[in-house]
C-alpha cells in the first residue's frame, strides 16, 4: 500500500498541560502589566512562566507556552502591534531556554546559560524589530531593551525558584514526561 506518514500522537495529559501554562503565561502577563510609553509596549513578570514552563517540562513547552501565551497577552492587552514579535521573541527565549536546561552539564549553569541565552534573544528581537521595522529610534528601543533586561532577570529568578522547588516538591514532574 506503500509508505504511510506515521502521526505522532500527542497525549492528553500533554495538551492539558500546554493549555494550563499558556494561560497561566497571558494571566501573569496581564495581571503585572506596567505600560511604557514611548515605544506603547509594556513591562511584566510574565517571563517567569516562560521560563517555568521551559526549565520544568522542556523546550516545546517553554516555546508553545511563552510564545502563545504572552502574544495572547499582547491582543487582550490591546497591543495586538507586538503579537507577532511576542510570539517570536517569548517563544524562542522558551524555546532556547528550555534547550539548554535538558544539556547534560551542571545543574545550576544550565539553569544561568538557559535564562540568559533565552532572555538574550528575547531583548534582541524587541530591540531589532523596534528599531528596524517599528522605526521608534535607537533611543526609545534602548530604553525598552533595559525595561526588558529587568523582565529576563526578574522573571528568570522567579521561574528558576518556581522550577526547583515544583521540581523538588514533585519528583514525579521531569522533563522527560512533557518533552515529547
Amino acid at each position: 500500500m506503500g509508505l504511510q506518514k506515521r502521526t505522532r500522537f500527542v497525549s492528553p495529559k500533554t495538551v492539558a498541560l500546554y493549555g494550563m501554562l499558556t494561560a497561566l503565561t497571558a494571566a501573569i502577563t496581564m495581571a503585572t502589566f506596567v505600560p511604557f510609553s514611548p515605544t506603547k509596549g509594556y513591562f511584566n513578570i510574565g517571563d517567569s512562566m516562560v521560563f517555568f514552563s521551559a526549565l520544568t517540562f522542556g523546550w516545546k513547552a517553554g516555546g508553545v507556552c511563552g510564545g502563545i501565551g504572552s502574544a495572547a497577552a499582547d491582543i487582550l492587552l490591546g497591543s495586538g502591534m507586538y503579537a507577532p514579535y511576542t510570539l517570536t521573541a517569548k517563544g524562542l527565549e522558551g524555546l532556547v531556554s528550555g534547550i539548554i536546561a535538558g544539556r547534560k552539564i551542571d545543574k545550576r549553569w544550565r539553569v544561568v546559560l538557559g535564562i540568559g541565552c533565552g532572555g538574550a534573544l528575547m531583548v534582541a528581537t524587541y530591540f531589532f524589530g523596534e528599531l528596524l521595522v517599528l522605526n521608534y529610534g535607537l533611543g526609545a528601543a534602548s530604553l525598552e531593551a533595559v525595561g526588558n533586561i529587568l523582565q529576563v532577570i526578574v522573571g528568570g529568578t522567579i521561574g528558576a525558584l518556581l522550577s526547583h522547588y515544583v521540581r523538588k516538591s514533585y519528583p514525579s514532574v521531569a522533563l522527560k514526561d512533557y518533552a515529547g
